[in-house]
């Protein structure tokens, strides 16, 4: 099976790089404070749905120049909310719209490795909700600007944060973020819980984020990963449900060589080697739930 060469995919916003087992994304509109276009959100689902299927990837890092002045400054409102529509949408009709940054989040919601976000610098808009709330570990410089603009810019919440807010910090707390479009510091009572380390300088939150990134590449089992985090949001709606698929889970991978390997491992007390990939190693059970297809069906030519 060939392999992407990410330095040939012509993206234009983003820069990608692979450290071993972690793929590095950069965001790279610096001179635009890494605002946030459509062709920016092109760039990032292609990646994203790259790095789910490439088997050498097993964390991802975002992060972005950490002398730009910002991380992600929003959505780019030179010229109005106008540039969020495409040709399709007004031929169309509006009800076609896909909002743009929620197809980026949707992309690293889906994406089976694990995410990592690594914040070093002020955040607003969609550099919160899509670039940061569907990862699985966020690091943020502790003097990061985070902002929720969005009923105070005329527009509703995007990006599917009235999905996971309320999932990561509580009903209350995503009402007090979202209704009051507040801009707060990573210390702030209503985002506790959210990141999980902050730095006093901005310049040491990538090289923090990427060493963990290595560790849990080194050490943790793809296959396993990928069960854990469908577990986790897409579980059962009941406790006898969810015992029901993380019983399947246990089955499923217990007879598979990195369960093998763990229990050596452990056992010999030395560093695990596991070797099982998604494409080759993950159940046919997984997915086993619905998932909707989010595209509008054309009805004109």
């Amino acid at each position: 099976m060939s392999h992407p060469d990410y330095s040939a995919q012509g993206w234009k916003h983003i820069l990608v790089s692979l450290d071993g087992p972690v793929a590095i994304l950069k965001i790279n509109r610096t001179k635009h404070r890494n605002t946030f276009v459509p062709s920016v959100g092109h760039d990032l689902v292609a990646a994203y749905e790259l790095f789910d299927r490439d088997d050498r990837v097993r964390v991802v890092v975002c992060t972005a120049d950490p002398t730009a002045a910002a991380f992600c400054s929003g959505a780019d409102l030179s010229q109005g909310w106008d540039r969020i529509f495409n040709e399709d949408d007004e031929h169309q009709g509006r009800h076609t719209h896909r909002d743009s940054g929620g197809k980026v989040t949707l992309a690293i919601f889906r994406c089976r490795k694990i995410t990592i976000c690594a914040v070093n610098g002020h955040a607003a808009g969609v550099g919160v909700t899509g670039l940061q709330l569907p990862c699985d570990f966020r690091f943020v410089w502790s003097g990061a600007k985070l902002s929720f603009p969005f009923v105070r810019r005329g527009i509703a919440a995007e990006a599917v944060s009235s999905y996971l807010l309320p999932r990561l910090l509580g009903y209350s707390r995503a009402v007090a973020l979202l209704l009051a479009g507040g801009t707060y510091k990573s210390d702030s009572p209503l985002l506790q819980g959210l990141y999980y380390a902050t730095f006093a300088k901005r310049e040491d939150v990538f090289p923090a984020a990427l060493a963990f990134a290595h560790e849990l590449g080194a050490n943790t089992s793809q296959t396993g990963v990928a069960w854990t985090k469908a577990l986790l949001w897409r579980g059962a709606d009941s406790i006898e449900g969810q015992h029901i698929l993380d019983s399947r889970g246990i089955a499923d991978l217990g007879s598979r060589g990195d369960a093998a390997e763990g229990a050596r491992a452990f056992m010999e007390r030395r560093p695990v080697q596991f070797k099982d990939v998604l494409s080759k190693d993950l159940s046919d059970f997984v997915p086993w739930w619905m998932e909707l297809d989010v595209r509008q069906r054309k009805s004109k030519l």
